[in-house]
């Protein structure tokens, strides 16, 4: 039996779409599983020893034309559409598979009627299922709607077997190995998303936490993404930058910025942590497959509590904070 599946979309999309690949191989020992993702998901694919054949999603029509011949010719018995868009319908209806599925979201935030009305009528034409969620009705009447709860609906509802309560087993190769100038001294990564600074949360409050912090006895090392520049530049004035992993051992500070770390290095950070602290983002989700124990914020202006439903790390314990908690610093130092 060979299944494709389009998760061509973000990071924690994919670390979310891990257990269904996972819960659909336990059922099916046999499978032969393809996975169609995007560039960032890509290095978490290939990490991933249950996904057998990946292909990279690529914008243009002619890398588009031939990944439909690709696809077209590997026949598969189910094809899965779970990423939002056109993408994966698209490549669905080109593709030769006995099954197609989709799962189509409309608007968490209000409700229309013509959501996705386009999409819903393509999928309703050229697909065996199309699973279509009410995500603004949903939440007001409590239906689970996390994003792996969804997956896993379609998967059954496509009558293919899928065990559901399962942890995702999933280990990192960390590239690098963090020595410790005392033996039980914890390690803390903190991810410097732009998510940080709102209308509750100022840079100064973040510069009050690192201060706070540097009483325990503790090892911090702060994580950057694309966007930690723009926010941070007070914290990159005041603490040593690292750009190359190989230079870690050379600073003796409790506090350091690990700045522009590739993948591997970045998740080798995150894979020897005691603690993450992260605002929701693809670093919550990275941390989810580790034993680190994760604290995750929350836009107080974005839904949090929808958002918490849908995105909540996958069977795994964490404390979730909301940006507008005027308590919020306290409660990470009790967090450590």
């Amino acid at each position: 039996m060979k299944i494709c599946i389009v998760r061509s979309d973000r990071m924690g999309d994919m670390v979310l779409t891990l257990p269904v690949i996972q819960g659909i191989k336990q059922k099916n020992p046999q499978a032969i599983i393809h996975v169609v993702t995007s560039q960032k998901n890509l290095k978490i694919c290939k990490q991933f020893n249950l996904i057998d054949k990946i292909y990279e999603k690529t914008t243009s029509s002619s890398a588009f034309s031939n990944l439909t011949k690709l696809i077209s010719a590997e026949k598969y018995d189910y094809y899965f559409s779970f990423s939002p868009g056109w993408y994966g319908l698209l490549l669905g209806f080109f593709s030769k598979s006995k099954f197609k599925s989709s799962l189509i979201l409309k608007s968490r935030y209000k409700s229309n009627v013509f959501s996705k009305f386009w999409q819903i009528i393509f999928s309703k034409i050229f697909f065996s299922i199309s699973l279509v969620i009410n995500r603004f009705q949903s939440l007001e009447t409590k239906e689970n709607i996390h994003q792996t709860i969804m997956m896993m609906d379609v998967v059954s509802k496509s009558k293919l077997t899928i065990s559901e309560n399962i942890k995702t087993e999933f280990t990192f190769t960390n590239v690098f190995t963090l020595k410790k100038d005392e033996p039980n001294k914890f390690i803390c990564v903190i991810h410097l998303s732009s998510k940080w600074i709102n209308n509750y949360y100022s840079e100064d409050d973040f510069e009050d936490l690192l201060r706070s912090l540097k009483d325990k006895n503790i090892s911090i090392y702060l994580t950057s993404d694309e966007t930690t520049k723009n926010k941070f530049s007070k914290i990159f004035n005041i603490y040593p930058v690292i750009d190359n992993p190989n230079n870690l051992h050379e600073n003796t500070e409790n506090i350091l910025i690990c700045n522009n770390f590739d993948f591997e290095n970045w998740t080798s950070l995150i894979n020897q942590a005691n603690y993450v602290i992260t605002p929701e983002s693809g670093c919550t989700h990275i941390a989810s497959l580790t034993k680190c124990k994760l604290a995750v914020i929350y836009d107080a202006d974005n839904s949090p509590n929808s958002i918490r439903q849908e995105y909540a790390p996958w069977n795994k314990e964490y404390l979730a904070f909301e940006t507008n908690d005027k308590e919020l610093n306290q409660k990470l130092l009790n967090f450590i």
